[in-house]
C-alpha cells in the first residue's frame, strides 16, 4: 500500500479533531495535497485514514441522543441573518443557544465557507493598529514562567539557517535557504524543482517534478522526471515506481499509456 505523505498524515492529526468526516473531506481539499501528491480525497478514503491513524474527530454521531445527524432546519438562513459584523466564536454561541445544540467555531468556520456565508469581519491587523495589550507590563508571575524563552535584542536563535543551507521538509522533501525574510516559500526552495527549471525552463502548473529512483535525496537532472498529476496517481495506484531508475522510467511510459486510453474511453462514452 502507498504511504500517505507525512505532511498530510500531521495535517489529518492537527484538523481532524472536531469536525466530522464530510467536513474534513471538504477543508482538505482545499489544501492542494491533491495535486502536489496526485491523491484523491472522498469521505470513504478520509474516514479510512482517520481509522487506520487513529485519529478521532470526537464530533456527535447519529446514533447520539437528541442529534440527528443534520443540521436543524433554517440554520443557514439563520446564520445569514446575524453573521454581519459577528466573529465566527459569536455566531457559533448565538447558533447553539438559538437550536440548542452543540455547534463549535470551528464547525461554524467549515459551515461559512462551505455555504459562502461572509461576516464582513476583517480580524486581521492593519499597518498603523495597536494591539489591545500595548503598554500593558507582565506581572512578576508571568516575566518569571515566560524569561527563560526569551530573547534578547540581537540573539540568534540556536537552530537559525544561513543562506544556502540544506534541510528538509517534513515529508522528506530537500529544500535550500535562498533569503532571510519572508514566507516559508519565499525563503527556501525546492532542489529538485530547481535543479529541472535550470535545465529546462519554468515547470508549468499542472505538472510536478518526480523521482525516478524515489530517492528524494537524489535531485540530479537525470533522476528527474515531468509527470502530471494524473499520471502520478496512476504510478502510485499501479505500483509503478520502483528504486531502479530505468524501471520507473518503463513504468512512466505505461502511466501515460493508461492516462491516455481512459481519456479516449471518456470522450466516447461523452460522445
Amino acid at each position: 500500500m502507498w504511504r500517505w505523505p507525512a505532511e498530510v498524515v500531521d495535517w489529518m492529526r492537527e484538523n481532524t479533531p472536531g469536525r466530522t468526516t464530510k467536513e474534513l473531506t471538504l477543508l482538505i481539499n482545499q489544501q492542494g495535497f491533491d495535486k502536489k501528491y496526485g491523491m484523491v480525497f472522498t469521505e470513504s478514503i478520509v474516514k479510512g485514514a482517520k481509522s487506520r491513524f487513529g485519529f478521532k474527530s470526537g464530533t456527535p454521531t447519529g446514533n447520539q441522543k437528541g442529534y440527528s445527524g443534520k443540521y436543524p432546519e433554517g440554520m443557514e438562513e439563520y446564520i445569514r441573518s446575524i453573521a454581519k459584523g459577528k466573529k465566527t466564536s459569536e455566531i457559533a454561541k448565538a447558533v447553539s443557544e438559538h437550536f440548542g445544540i452543540e455547534f463549535s467555531a470551528t464547525q461554524c468556520k467549515v459551515y461559512k465557507d462551505n455555504h459562502k456565508i461572509v461576516s464582513g469581519l476583517d480580524c486581521r491587523f492593519k499597518k498603523g493598529d495597536e494591539p489591545a495589550n500595548k503598554g500593558q507590563k507582565m506581572s512578576p508571575e508571568r516575566y518569571e514562567r515566560c524569561k527563560a524563552t526569551m530573547f534578547s535584542k540581537g540573539n540568534v536563535p540556536a537552530n537559525h539557517m544561513e543562506v544556502g543551507e540544506y534541510t528538509h521538509t517534513t515529508d522528506g522533501y530537500l529544500i535550500r535557504k535562498v533569503q532571510e525574510h519572508g514566507t516559508q516559500r519565499e525563503r527556501f526552495e525546492y532542489v529538485h524543482r530547481k535543479v529541472w527549471e535550470d535545465h529546462n525552463g519554468p515547470i508549468p502548473e499542472e505538472k510536478m517534478v518526480s523521482f525516478l529512483d524515489g530517492d528524494k535525496d537524489n535531485c540530479d537532472i537525470n533522476n528527474l522526471v515531468l509527470i502530471d498529476n494524473k499520471e502520478n496517481l496512476e504510478l502510485n495506484r499501479s505500483n509503478l515506481r520502483f528504486s531502479n531508475a530505468e524501471f520507473t522510467k518503463v513504468g512512466v511510459a505505461i502511466a501515460k499509456v493508461k492516462v491516455a486510453v481512459r481519456q479516449r474511453r471518456g470522450k466516447k462514452v461523452r460522445n
